[in-house]
């Protein structure tokens, strides 16, 4: 979406088409995104049979629709202000956003092993169960900067000045478990570490009339500070054809404020259980006691420790490539690959799109997501030009509410800008203000191309 300025969200050197504008205070841009690789509704229910005496989930089925590593994420942000201009072949930006979110991850063996047991092909093998989650708050003052190196090429970066609102980080949450093949008996070992902070505790006042929220605090108060970075770039190969890279939340955050680490006490304990021996003499006071000293033996061997200590975490970093094509002035085709890294393992996505500016008023730009291996997602984005008001709304997978049970994730985006020095609709291809001739020298701005 050239027409919007929050397309610098994911690459610092993509630029809007006007030579500057404020988002709306409080309004600028709000986004909820949710995403499931593992599963939708419409799997559980196709693994659920239909028998005379009573209907049962087919657990085999339910393995089919997992892959080796499956996670949960959920993120929204927040800007409060945004506001950049243009000087030549100098783009300078700012904005203040809160960014939260949450992701968990968890591996495909875990049902597998509860499935079969401790009997079959889990005989002799070993499970590493891994898991992760990561929830997040913090707080993000971006100074950006783009410059136009040549007529085809134009390089960005933002600098970031973080604030960790709070954390909670999985750091380390593994499970072996191995199943020996000639008595059955189960080998478990374990480590874990979680690292915990908050700032709420200095955010929120108390004095006689009650608790109230400290303004000045939201800021001053928070002690947990970090530095992010963003880098993009853009390449004119062709009069049509545009390249572009970019590489976003660079950097993390120190916690010191209101810190806890939760840490394995025996990391390296191994613990072998080889069932629960019953003769005709149990009753079932002998076995609450056995239970109640087989609960005591795995907190004592497997407990955790509290410490006190600062931790850094490291901001989830993105990854985007795209390109775009120009069939005509005033339409092109999009492509965007997105990439993650999380739990070991690179999470990909691609979209492919067109975009459409059929008047100067309005821009549109209808597309398909391949993520999470979910194969529709069409979303479509909207922008309406009133003059200075720039109104937009975006939404990926639009289908979801109307068919809950086969999607796998959906988000919604929206917001208000003021938009000074726009570009006329004279086409995709347009000259940006600011474009450089060949000698790399400010090319001159026909005057009715400015409204």
């Amino acid at each position: 979406m050239e027409s919007l300025p929050q397309r610098s969200a994911l690459n610092p050197a993509l630029l809007p088409d006007c030579k500057w504008f404020m988002g709306f205070p409080g309004f600028n841009s709000l986004g909820l995104q949710a995403t499931n690789s593992g599963f939708n509704l419409n799997a559980i229910n196709n693994a659920i049979v239909v028998k005379p005496n009573g209907n049962f989930l087919d657990l085999n089925a339910m393995l089919d629709v997992f892959s080796r590593q499956n996670y949960l994420s959920i993120k929204a942000d927040q800007t409060w202000a945004h506001f950049g201009f243009r000087a030549k072949k100098h783009f300078f930006s700012a904005n203040v956003t809160d960014k939260a979110g949450f992701k968990f991850g968890y591996p495909k063996d875990l049902f597998r092993f509860i499935i079969d047991g401790n009997g079959g092909p889990n005989l002799g093998e070993t499970f590493d169960f891994r898991f992760s989650a990561d929830a997040y708050h913090y707080r993000e003052f971006g100074l950006g900067y783009a410059y136009r190196l040549s007529d085809k090429i134009t390089l960005g970066i933002r600098i970031k000045y973080l604030k960790g609102i709070s954390r909670a980080e999985l750091k380390e949450a593994s499970l072996k478990v191995r199943t020996r093949p000639d008595d059955y008996a189960f080998e478990v070992s374990s480590n874990f570490e979680l690292n915990v902070a908050s700032s709420l505790g200095e955010i929120v006042t108390q004095d006689v009339n009650g608790p109230f929220l400290n303004a000045a605090g939201f800021v001053k108060g928070i002690k947990n500070n970090g530095w992010g970075l963003d880098f993009g770039a853009e390449y004119a190969a062709t009069d049509k054809l545009k390249l572009s890279a970019g590489l976003i939340d660079l950097g993390s955050i120190n916690w010191t404020q209101n810190t806890a680490s939760l840490v394995s006490a025996n990391p390296a304990a191994t613990f072998v259980y080889d069932g629960f021996k019953i003769s005709s003499a149990d009753t079932a006071i002998n076995a609450d006691v056995y239970f109640d000293k087989l609960a005591d033996s795995l907190s004592g061997l497997f407990g955790l420790d509290t410490l006190r200590r600062s931790f850094r975490s490291s901001l989830s970093t993105e990854m985007m490539l795209g390109a775009s094509y120009a069939l005509r002035k005033n339409m092109k085709l999009n492509a965007l690959f997105y990439g993650d890294v999380y739990n070991k393992r690179l999470m990909g996505g691609l979209t492919l799109g067109l975009f459409w500016r059929p008047v100067k008023m309005f821009s549109l730009n209808i597309n398909n997501t391949f993520y999470g291996r979910a194969w529709l997602n069409p979303g479509i984005c909207m922008a309406f030009n009133a003059g200075a008001v720039q109104m937009y709304v975006a939404s990926e997978n639009f289908l979801a509410p109307f068919s809950p049970g086969s999607a796998r994730g959906a988000a919604f985006r929206t917001g208000i800008n003021l938009t000074f020095g726009r570009i006329k609709s004279r086409g995709v291809g347009s000259e940006d203000p600011g474009r450089t001739k060949g000698d790399g020298k400010a090319a001159p701005i026909d005057p009715t191309s400015i409204q």
